[in-house]
């Protein structure tokens, strides 16, 4: 008899999932069940979309039902939302959004990625038509339709993380006021202070307004039911446009009334085989989900494409009857604010200290590639790591040049436990046009070596 897999849920976890376990299982029935319009497509280009560097939109969608049916093999079911899980029966209750009819299915295996929903601010007016949060395909375009039509002038952003931070960046470039407000003191409050303060410069070189310690208490309403005003304690902002970005939570409603256990971060916990703990025939994968830090070896959530894919792969599998892992994730966040390019690796230094290590840090200042060099800039990086082991947990960067590259040179060094004294004796490359006789990296490791030594005499 063909296994019958079902998956919940478009974007990344839900496709790459599906398309896995078709590769492994060729006989073997799946299904995609996805509440919106479009089942696969990227979210972090939508800044880009929004900001006019990518013109064509539909470049973002690469898989749509007919073509995942066509060259995958997977049966897709867009504008269906399901609404309950019956593990008992491994029965699904199932609502066709187009003619609002419920229907049943089966399954075998079930696959969970429904992904993440937006945080809200709760309050009236959020539902404005010229309010957005940017979470799906159908808000960009909504988004950028309004852009065209009404030509907005001023934009309020709420929230500072990368997601803000982007949008900030793509609607100055169109030409418009930009204006963030942010809870806390600095923006992309992961990295270190001296990262968020050349984001807060890099913002009001191109002039946009930086408000930080501020809290939206009040949105006013013009004659069209649009937002026209934000309020705070001290002050009314006027604007056009308002886009809500103060961070995203796990859409595990539907898992957790089936059953599956939830974690202290709201996502579904799992095992290395991605089956959703409290259901042994259930999977689950991509933002919907909490994940092994492979730092702290604890659970925490961490919402990435690249994750979700890799999440989905291993779920798909498994469903399909294979054995594979998925052993743990790193944080590895890069954004361009402006012209300046900001990474964040692993842990905070907050975060550090929250899991009980005792840090050491250091910051250092080189330049990207032989300073008289053409394209030659400054890079900042600082630095974490734990003073007893000295194994590095962690790197914030910036700069206007060749920061990813030496982002994710930490990215590696950390997944794989390297010490202080290895990452100063790390071979990289040295070439003028592309990188100075000593890297940032490497004298990282040299400075934190060296206090470390000091420590120790």
């Amino acid at each position: 008899m063909k296994r019958r897999i079902v998956v919940i849920g478009g974007v990344a976890a839900g496709p790459s999932a599906a398309a896995k376990a078709k590769r492994i299982n060729p006989d073997a029935d799946v299904v995609l069940y996805e509440a919106g319009e479009h089942v696969s497509y990227g979210v972090c280009e939508i800044p880009f979309v929004v900001s006019g560097e990518v013109t064509d939109a539909q470049k973002l969608e690469p898989f749509s039902p007919e073509r995942l049916k066509q060259e995958k093999g997977i049966i897709v079911h867009t504008q269906h939302l399901v609404e309950e899980i019956i593990p008992s029966k491994r029965e699904l209750a199932i609502r066709n959004l187009s003619s609002g009819k419920q229907i049943k299915d089966y399954y075998d295996k079930l696959i969970i990625a429904t992904g993440n929903r937006s945080k809200a601010l709760h309050i009236e007016g959020e539902g404005a038509r010229n309010v957005f949060h940017i979470k799906t395909l159908d808000t960009a375009h909504a988004l950028y339709k309004y852009l065209h039509e009404e030509q907005p002038r001023s934009a309020t952003i709420i929230g500072a993380g990368f997601i803000g931070l982007e949008m900030a960046d793509a609607l100055q470039r169109r030409g418009i006021d930009v204006t963030v407000i942010q809870r806390s003191t600095g923006p992309l409050t992961l990295t270190s202070k001296e990262t968020q303060q050349a984001i807060i410069t890099e913002l009001e070189r191109h002039t946009i307004s930086f408000i930080p310690n501020a809290t939206v208490e009040w949105f006013g309403i013009g004659a069209k039911q649009n937002v026209v005003a934000v309020g705070l304690k001290d002050r009314t902002i006027e604007t056009d446009l308002v886009i809500v970005a103060i961070g995203v939570e796990p859409n595990s409603s539907l898992a957790k009334e089936a059953g599956v256990h939830i974690g202290a971060f709201g996502g579904i916990l799992t095992s290395d085989t991605m089956n959703a703990l409290g259901v042994d025939h259930i999977f689950a994968a991509g933002d919907c989900c909490e994940v092994k830090n492979v730092i702290t070896r604890r659970p925490f959530y961490l919402s990435l494409a690249t994750i979700a894919s890799k999440t989905g792969w291993v779920a798909g599998e498994n469903a399909a009857g294979g054995n594979a892992q998925f052993k743990g994730a790193l944080r590895t966040i890069g954004l361009r604010v402006c012209t300046l390019e900001v990474a964040q690796i692993g842990l905070s230094e907050k975060e550090a200290k929250s899991a009980g290590f005792d840090i050491i840090s250091s910051t250092v200042t080189t330049s990207s590639r032989i300073a008289f060099m053409p394209h030659s800039a400054p890079l900042t990086i600082t630095t974490i790591a734990d003073r007893k082991s000295g194994k590095i947990l962690g790197a914030s960067l910036f700069g206007k040049d060749g920061v990813m590259q030496r982002a994710n040179v930490f990215a590696v060094a950390i997944k794989h436990g390297l010490t202080v004294k290895d990452l100063s004796e790390l071979d990289v490359i040295y070439a003028p046009t592309f990188a100075p006789l000593w890297d940032g990296v490497v004298l990282s490791g040299i400075q934190l070596k060296k206090l470390l030594s000091q420590e120790s005499t």
